[in-house]
């Protein structure tokens, strides 16, 4: 994140990752990841 911190994500981990991040895969293997928008997000859509 902008303010430095950090966070390690591993598979069947849910998560949230808000406005304002840099993200990268680690390691060789493929990520493959599912995006769901909030109810609060699709609503204003």
């Amino acid at each position: 994140m902008k303010d430095g911190t950090e966070k390690t994500i591993k598979a069947g981990d849910s998560y949230t990752i808000p406005p304002g991040h840099e993200a990268w895969v680690e390691g060789d293997e493929p990520f493959v990841g599912i995006e769901v928008m909030s109810a609060d997000t699709y609503a204003k859509a």
